[in-house]
């Protein structure tokens, strides 16, 4: 059976700082940028490449994502 851990990620959307939990196997930082995307809603219309995280990361960017950060929680 897979272990799930808390992992709280950060980041910046135009400057602004957010936070959140996400539960997962693993983290590494393509996929808190994924998910970081996701929560700030600047992965819209991609969910045909989510398969590719550095497309996720770029387009993310361009969207005013930046600063992703994660650490996994006790």
């Amino acid at each position: 059976m897979l272990m799930l851990h808390r992992f709280e990620i950060r980041y910046c959307l135009h400057g602004r700082p957010h936070h959140f939990l996400q539960r997962d196997t693993l983290m590494t930082d393509a996929d808190a940028w994924y998910y970081a995307a996701l929560h700030a809603g600047t992965g819209l219309g991609l969910e045909a490449v989510e398969d590719n995280k550095e497309q996720w990361r770029q387009h993310a960017m361009a969207a005013g994502l930046s600063e992703v950060q994660w650490v996994k929680l006790a």
